[in-house]
């Protein structure tokens, strides 16, 4: 055989291999009867980062001080007051920062501050309102303050007490800006924190409720419900005359009634120390003289510029990978073809209307959780899941495509749309199969070269190796800035999305209700539908760790092809910055 007619052999063997080894151009039968429909759509548009005056941060600061007899020889020239007028006087004089004041002795507590408008009150008080006038009251008063108590332990020291106090106020407080209309936003900025001050020294051993209880971390929990609360310890001893440093010893060695004056200073400096640790916080320690001060203590900044984070596209409709022919009609995270395995209903969320959608009900069934989403309620109420209270059921506070109940059993939190800070929404997480409560986007789980945060974002499988198909199911991004930041910071992009692969979802059919209304029957929403998801997640310039602040945008009139017709016509969904809202504002409809 010639030369020529061997590299022509050579040629075709390779050709056979690397067609035999792809499955890329594989021949497929459909093609002879079937129109290959167009199911892809593209999101295209503008939209912008929040700029340094757009969103208020609530910051709030609780000085707790120990006000027991002690602490007149801890601190006898009153070097506490001085600090917190120094404080108040370095602090934003904004209207968003506020600060409490509370003293503690015995069992007593007592606010030097508070909120004076309509009742309920609160120790709240904003720092703009605090006048030199008001100043000098707080400084009399925390120096001549005189407990009232006039039982036995007047004069002992409680740790524990003033604690549940400060979470009581700082949790009332959440939940009293909860109801405002613009607080949901303003939560997810909000920062507590509380500067906690003694000589350290409990009348009774404290010790295992404060580092090893939750007398602390209770409150460090409720940085779940904004974006920070810090618990910040101070010791001070800072006395006339100087602590020998000798102990007492007695002729058989022990230690005297004297004790090791010393080493118990030190023993109460590293239990605040370690209720610092326990509440996120910061310790300082004044001795020898120092001048206590609390200006070192971080506390945030009001006004803040926004950088972005992640832009993410999705389809509720469509099962990750939009598989050919495959929908996911009421987004509940089962596909049409396993709800009809099942006996489910494709049609509703919750089939059996406990609270927990079917998609959560079935994943956690097959791992041993005893859930069954096909129930039946019972006159009395019983007969369904037990978890989730009425109240709650069919809810989705935040609008992230989870039901609240969903979220409480999977660990998510339901009024945030990103609970972990990863720019991705927790209803996103959930379909892909990753955690929403915890930042494990950096990681490669199916070991296919892809992080999962790259096959969220292209509405891929992370738990599944299929970078073959990316060429064809991968949602394709572009986003430029448009133009530089304006004068309040905020900086434009303009963006388009490509290939976001539209479901053939089904028809929602009238079941009549419980007793087959006239309705039955009745096609209530043709078939085709698509419920589709753009989200936007910023965070503050100068601290990229913080909570994101997610803004979105949500279509359910997008159409697959129904005789060969996609809606929009020419596939592409136009998106304006002011379409991106917060909350639920412009949800498609139940």
């Amino acid at each position: 055989m010639s030369r020529t007619g061997r590299l022509l052999v050579a040629s075709l063997a390779a050709l056979a291999v690397v067609v035999a080894c792809t499955d890329s151009y594989l021949y497929d039968p459909r093609r002879e009867t079937e129109v290959p429909a167009d199911r892809a759509v593209a999101f295209e548009g503008r939209f912008c980062t929040l700029g340094a005056n757009e969103v208020r941060r609530p910051i709030k600061i609780v000085i707790a001080m120990d006000a027991s007899q002690s602490m007149r020889v801890s601190d006898p020239d009153g070097t506490r007051a001085t600090a917190l007028v120094d404080l108040i006087e370095n602090l934003p004089q904004d209207d968003e920062v506020a600060i409490a004041v509370m003293l503690f002795a015995g069992s007593t507590t007592a606010f030097l501050t508070q909120n004076p408008g309509p009742p309920p009150e609160d120790g709240f008080v904003q720092v703009s309102k605090l006048d030199a006038a008001a100043r000098n009251k707080l400084t009399e008063q925390l120096l001549t303050f005189r407990n009232q108590d006039t039982s036995p332990n007047r004069d002992s020291t409680d740790f524990v007490k003033p604690l549940a106090d400060i979470y009581s106020l700082i949790n009332t407080d959440i939940s009293r800006a909860r109801q405002n209309p613009d607080g949901a936003q303003a939560l997810a900025l909000a920062r507590y924190s509380v500067i906690f001050l003694s000589d350290g020294h409990p009348t009774n051993d404290q010790r295992d409720e404060l580092v090893g209880g939750d007398a602390v971390v209770r409150i460090r929990q409720l940085r779940d419900l904004v974006e920070d609360v810090k618990v910040n310890t101070v010791h001070v001893f800072n006395p006339t005359q100087p602590v020998t440093t000798r102990c007492d010893v007695t002729d058989t060695g022990e230690v005297g009634d004297g004790g090791c004056p010393l080493r118990i200073i030190n023993q109460d400096a590293q239990l605040l120390e370690d209720m610092a640790g326990r509440g996120g916080g910061n310790f300082r320690d004044f001795r020898n003289n120092e001048p206590i001060n609390f200006l070192n203590f971080q506390f945030g900044q009001v006004r803040r510029a926004f950088t972005l984070k992640e832009l993410v596209a999705s389809n509720f409709s469509a099962p990750p990978g939009s598989p050919l022919g495959e929908a996911d009609t009421d987004g509940d995270g089962l596909s049409d073809a396993r709800e009809a395995e099942l006996g489910t209903n494709p049609n509703l969320k919750d089939t059996d209307g406990d609270g927990f959608s079917d998609g959560v009900e079935v994943y956690y069934r097959e791992r041993g959780v005893d859930f069954n989403p096909t129930q039946v309620a019972l006159p009395d109420g019983g007969g369904l899941d037990k978890g989730c209270p009425p109240a709650l059921r069919a809810q989705d506070t935040d609008c992230d495509g989870l039901l609240d109940c969903d979220e409480q059993f999977i660990g998510t939190n339901a009024s945030l749309v990103d609970s972990d800070r990863d720019g991705v929404p927790d209803g996103v997480e959930w379909r892909g199969g990753t955690q929403g409560s915890s930042d494990d986007l950096d990681e490669d789980p199916d070991n296919d070269g892809l992080t999962s945060r790259a096959e969220l974002r292209m509405h891929m499988r992370p738990l599944t190796a299929d970078t073959a198909h990316l060429a064809s199911d991968g949602y394709r991004y572009n986003v430029v800035a448009d133009g530089p930041p304006d004068v309040n910071g905020r900086q434009c992009y303009r963006f388009r999305v490509d290939n976001v692969l539209l479901a053939p979802t089904q028809d929602f059919v009238s079941d009549g209700g419980v007793a087959g209304g006239p309705d039955a029957g009745v096609v209530l929403r043709g078939a085709g539908y698509n419920d589709l998801y753009l989200s936007i997640a910023m965070v503050p310039a100068d601290e990229p760790s913080s909570r994101t602040l997610v803004r979105t945008f949500r279509v359910d009139n997008v159409r697959y092809p129904v005789a060969g017709i996609k809606s929009p016509p020419d596939g592409v969904i136009r998106v304006n910055p002011e379409d991106f809202v917060d909350g639920c504002f412009g949800r498609p409809t139940p």
